[in-house]
């Protein structure tokens, strides 16, 4: 201390205080230890009273305390959650948006999801009915087409085994991954024939493997839709999923390259995401790196925009933001056409690849899936500000795991060769 300083005591403490340094709280000088500054008005109050969050500190005035995990937050970033102030950690995570009601709950009520909207339990009952037949709700303007017995996803387009689109049986698992990491694929196919031989050998063929489902999209095909299988079990205990979707291109003339309607969507069940930080950190690898996922995939569609991560500030400036594509998917804030679809409840969906009926070409783009959620998986900020989430690095993961994702690892030094205005064109 200089001979010229002069100190005073804290009103609380009593410790002595550099004057200049004091903060004035009801008159009166104190310590940095006994009094804060609230961060959000710039008030003095007791440190006794302040609202931690973070470095921060708030006022009650400027701050709450979430109900549900006790942590502190800003005021304006609380959410009502049946009846409670959360954060939004705890709103992204542990509660649903009904949008009958609009209202926001607990995830520990019950919820329903039925034509891709989310009930609260009340709501469901006043607005739904349950089919005792198809054990599935409806709304109270729909009818269940088997309701007098049988199941609904036994109802058929154009015959041969073809579901209705609506189809969603119980899932068949197939394999066990260590993480919970289970991928479903949806390959369209086009015939230029009668589909009716074709979907009678596929659906007979795929029995408790896949099934096949009726698309609006299509002119004169079908899409064959995966039950959940391991990445691994796609890789080596498949050949009957592989053998019937080659017969079907060689003996029943199907095409899903060299078509302009089809596309191959590949999902990922929820679960195998360690945390909501891990699924924004898969979401920012594909999203950084869209001109080369759409080489990849071999073609951009408006089925699978990239662009929709996006806001505009009060100058109209675009600003970047996955916040509304990593928290729950039953408030429908991520547009179903989106190159990621965040849309259902139980899975994340990829909808950029190309269809191809190449066994090489749908395995790897299972690999690139698999590859990215495990890449992802342990990355720490640190590694993020590095460029963890640059191309490079990820194909630096695949190369040193090329054992693991060797279609994928196959097509690494061909891919930014690619001109995505000129596909390269194959009979698949």
């Amino acid at each position: 201390m200089s001979d010229d300083e002069v100190t005073i005591s804290c009103y609380s403490c009593t410790v002595d205080i550099v004057e200049g340094d004091e903060l004035t709280h009801n008159g009166n000088p104190y310590c940095t230890d006994c009094v804060r500054e609230c961060d959000g008005c710039s008030t003095t109050i007791d440190s006794d009273d302040a609202i931690t969050a973070g470095d921060y500190n708030y006022c009650t005035d400027c701050g709450v305390v979430c109900e549900h995990c006790n942590e502190g937050m800003g005021s304006e970033d609380s959410y009502w959650v049946s009846g409670e102030r959360w954060c939004d950690s705890c709103y992204t995570d542990d509660s649903f948006y009904c949008e009958s009601c609009q209202e926001n709950y607990s995830n520990r009520n019950s919820y329903y999801n039925v034509n891709d909207t989310t009930y609260c339990e009340s709501c469901n009952d006043d607005n739904n009915w349950y089919c005792d037949a198809c054990d599935d709700y409806h709304n109270n303007d729909d009818s269940c087409s088997e309701g007098s017995g049988g199941n609904c996803c036994r109802t058929i387009r154009g015959g041969g085994g073809i579901h209705d689109y609506n189809c969603k049986p119980d899932p068949i698992f197939k394999g066990k991954d260590k993480h919970g990491v289970y991928l479903g694929f949806e390959l369209e196919t086009e015939y230029s024939r009668n589909i009716e031989s074709a979907s009678a050998y596929a659906s007979t063929a795929l029995e408790g493997l896949a099934y096949l489902k009726h698309d609006g999209s299509l002119s004169n095909g079908f899409e064959i839709v995966t039950h959940p299988h391991t990445h691994l079990t796609y890789r080596e205990n498949s050949a009957m999923l592989w053998d019937t979707i080659e017969t079907l291109r060689t003996r029943h003339e199907a095409r899903s390259w060299d078509t302009n309607s089809c596309g191959l969507h590949v999902h990922i069940s929820r679960k195998g995401f360690s945390s909501g930080a891990h699924l924004h950190r898969f979401i920012a690898l594909v999203y950084h790196n869209a001109p080369t996922m759409m080489k990849f995939a071999g073609r951009k569609s408006r089925f699978a925009r990239f662009n929709d991560v996006y806001t505009f500030d009060e100058y109209d400036r675009p600003i970047f933001s996955l916040k509304h594509k990593t928290g729950n998917p039953s408030r429908h804030s991520s547009e179903r056409y989106s190159a990621v679809n965040t849309q259902n409840e139980h899975t994340i969906e990829l909808r950029f690849f190309r269809g191809t009926m190449n066994k090489s070409g749908v395995l790897s783009a299972l690999d690139l899936t698999q590859a990215m959620v495990e890449y992802t998986r342990e990355l720490r900020l640190d590694d993020v500000k590095l460029g963890a989430l640059s191309w490079e690095w990820f194909a630096d993961y695949v190369a040193s795991n090329n054992g693991l994702y060797p279609d994928l690892y196959s097509r690494l030094d061909k891919i930014q060769s690619v001109d995505i205005n000129k596909p390269i064109k194959a009979d698949a």
